[in-house]
């Protein structure tokens, strides 16, 4: 869905037009504050404008007594530079609101190769987040030291 022009995020948000979409009657929780805010939620088109007040809409989605937690995208990490498995990654970060990361796994990848990326796919597929797994434009890193080269054809397959 491509994003709604400025001027028309701010009108809505603002509520001088009618949101695209208002989540009616339930409650944000704030993941900064752990304050809870009632009130409707207002979105247009993929972008939420605000929170918290009452808002007009083309289309309502009744959650009366939900909870609604907003998710952060981690949009660029190495999951193994931290020192531990996508699973415990995962274990760690998904309390505090983490709810999808795009990683980038090019240290396994120029340790173990195809079955290092292969390996962290599959184990991505294990966890609660949504965890997608990008192939790396660095493998391999440099031309001066071994490595397990796997940005030269084929990587189709993974």
């Amino acid at each position: 869905m491509p994003k709604a022009p400025l001027n028309q995020r701010i009108a809505q948000g603002a509520g001088t037009q009618p949101a695209d979409l208002v989540l009616r009657g339930g409650t944000v929780f704030c993941l900064v504050t752990g304050d809870l805010i009632p009130g409707d939620v207002a979105i247009c088109g993929d972008t939420i404008v605000g929170i918290g007040a009452h808002y007009e809409a083309a289309r309502v989605i009744d959650v009366t007594d939900l909870i609604l937690v907003p998710g952060f995208i981690d949009t660029h990490l190495h999951i193994e530079s931290s020192l531990v498995t996508p699973l415990e990654f995962d274990r760690c970060v998904t309390p505090h609101g983490v709810t999808t990361a795009i990683c980038d796994p090019h240290e396994i990848a120029n340790v173990l190769g195809p079955d290092g990326i292969r390996w962290f796919q599959s184990a991505a597929e294990c966890t609660l987040m949504d965890l997608k797994v990008q192939l790396s434009s660095c493998v391999p890193s440099s031309t001066w030291k071994p490595q397990a080269p796997v940005s030269k054809p084929p990587i189709s397959p993974l």
